[in-house]
């Protein structure tokens, strides 16, 4: 069986499920699995890059260059709802 008839088969069984308990616990697996996938691909930045950074962010706030948390949250939401 490949991943994503493994994804859609696992995605027909949620329908199925009326347990908020078990959805939330689902949810909740969901939700530390793709931290931990997070986690495992930071990597310490060099100084410079650091830098070059802060600077890019900095110019971003000088200019309004801003999004709301709110865009935010929904654009993360969006990314990771497949």
């Amino acid at each position: 069986m490949n991943l994503q008839s493994k994804k859609d088969h696992i995605k027909s069984e949620l329908d199925k499920v009326d347990d908020i308990d078990l959805i939330n616990a689902i949810k909740n697996l969901l939700t530390y699995g793709i931290t931990k996938q997070h986690e495992q691909s930071l990597r310490p930045m060099s100084e410079d890059v650091f830098y070059a950074r802060n600077e890019e962010s900095r110019k971003a706030i000088e200019e309004s260059q801003l999004i709301s948390q709110a865009e935010a949250k929904s654009y993360f939401l969006g990314k990771h709802a497949s």
